[in-house]
């Protein structure tokens, strides 16, 4: 049932925020000028079946099949799954396990590039256009929801989730309003940021979209204050378009990490997503708008989510850019193609530093939710020598999720599942603020990890 607390008025015009929360050094500024380019081609495609929150896909091709850019090539494995496309023409080579990020073994399929039919396919591509005021009016709400299904697109932001289960109808919990995170909090990474100057047609066009699928009356699209061009440039491009459907651009003071679910929604709409439940309890979706512009693209020209923009960046990279890059691409590759990295490199980071896992190796492939890539050297890598905390209540005051991390940290190192649970350990988000802020150096995020995962264990033996 949605939230009885009505959502203000006008949003535009505001300064949103939260409770809590850090604001670490930006480093925007290594990227943020680098308009999006295109990458060339990789020799040979690493395609993971788990890009995807949920079931892995399954495969339908066999090693030495020809395929097609675009083409099927593994099919969502679930309800909550998301199907697999080609994201270049070529010869399949394996389908065998290979090194996730996750750090499993997962099945992917390898394929030969054929470079010459895949720019073919992507001329045709690039002469599609989409424009804000994209007539909606021949696509009802089921054919919104199928064609996104069926083109695999999933959340951009990180999470990954399949698209098409936020914009699938729930008339016992109504949607009234759609939300475009454009907030992009993590440092260094500014690929939405680009994504919104440069195809702000596509981001509303998506928008609008989402909100004639879910039912919704409200859309808003909702950025930190340090991209005031890229909100000016959405709402011009919206005066511009002059759509019908109520959606206002609305500013959100920076801080991390305002990009969470859990913190843009209650500093936007006043509603708080409950402890174990997800944003449609109250009446809310939330994309990524990246993954609005991909639900553009599904809709408009049934085109599969086979490549996305994301940022190569960090003082370890020699050309740092915002890429428009295919899934499947091993980063040695894409590293490769920005000139390589300084031997000063110690950690390279899948997204931002302070959520990102750390890559174990280079040839992992670029997975649909990578929203970048940082190269970080050993200044910013340095080890700290941890010491005793000293209950200075720094991670209290900073908990956007109103928790206590050091209680939660000491519980789960001790294996106290019980205690942890009770201490609403599943309600962290693992945005890493508390360790951001703690003298003592405490990885307080890597143990409450270890005590969520001991409580989710309690709850499924009762």
């Amino acid at each position: 049932m949605v939230s009885a607390k009505p959502i203000p008025e006008a949003l535009e015009g505001r300064r949103f925020t939260f409770r809590g929360g850090v604001h670490p050094p930006e480093h925007k500024g290594i990227a943020e000028e680098k308009a999006i380019e295109r990458v060339p081609l990789p020799p040979e495609i690493i395609l993971p079946v788990a890009m995807h929150a949920g079931a892995p896909a399954k495969p339908i091709v066999e090693k030495k099949a020809a395929v097609e850019r675009g083409q099927l090539v593994a099919e969502a494995g679930g309800f909550v799954s998301a199907p697999v496309h080609a994201p270049v023409s070529g010869t399949v080579t394996d389908v065998a396990p290979r090194p996730h990020q996750s750090g499993r073994m997962v099945t992917a399929l390898l394929i030969k590039t054929d470079a010459e039919k895949t720019a073919e396919i992507i001329r045709r591509e690039e002469a599609q256009t989409i424009s804000a005021d994209l007539d909606i009016g021949p696509f009802a709400p089921e054919q919104i929801v199928e064609r996104v299904k069926n083109a695999g697109v999933v959340g951009l932001g990180g999470a990954a989730f399949p698209t098409f289960i936020k914009l699938t109808r729930n008339e016992r919990k109504p949607t009234d309003i759609v939300l475009l995170n454009g907030s992009e909090c993590e440092p260094y990474l500014t690929a939405d940021y680009r994504v919104m100057l440069e195809q702000p047609a596509a981001v509303i066009a998506g928008l609008r979209l989402a909100m004639k699928a879910t039912g919704a009356s409200r859309g808003a699209i909702a950025i930190e204050d340090n991209k005031p061009d890229a909100a000016a440039r959405l709402r011009e491009t919206l005066r511009a378009a002059n759509v019908p459907e109520g959606i206002e651009v609305c500013e959100l003071r920076t801080k991390y990490p305002q990009g969470g679910e859990r913190s843009l929604i209650p500093a936007v709409t006043g509603r708080a997503v409950p402890v174990g439940g997800f944003p449609p309890d109250i009446g809310v979706a939330i994309l990524n708008v990246g993954t609005a512009a991909a639900v553009a693209a599904a809709v408009a020209y049934e085109r599969p989510l086979i490549e996305r923009v994301l940022t190569v960046t960090g003082p370890g990279i020699a050309n740092p850019g915002n890429l428009l890059v295919p899934v499947g691409t091993p980063l040695s590759f894409l590293i490769e193609q920005r000139g390589g990295a300084s031997e000063a490199v110690t950690k390279v980071v899948l997204g931002g530093p302070m959520m990102g896992p750390t890559a174990a190796n280079l040839n992992l492939p670029v997975m649909k939710g990578m929203s970048g890539v940082t190269l970080l050297e050993r200044a910013q890598t340095k080890a700290h020598r941890v010491l005793p905390c000293i209950r200075c209540g720094r991670c209290v005051d900073i908990c956007p999720s109103g928790l206590m991390p050091a209680l939660l940290a000491r519980l789960g190192q001790r294996r106290r599942a019980e205690e942890a649970a009770g201490a609403h350990v599943l309600a962290c988000v693992e945005c890493g603020s508390c360790s951001y802020v703690c003298p003592s150096q405490i990885p307080l995020v890597q143990h409450i990890r270890t005590g969520k995962l001991l409580a989710r264990q309690a709850q499924q033996k009762r």
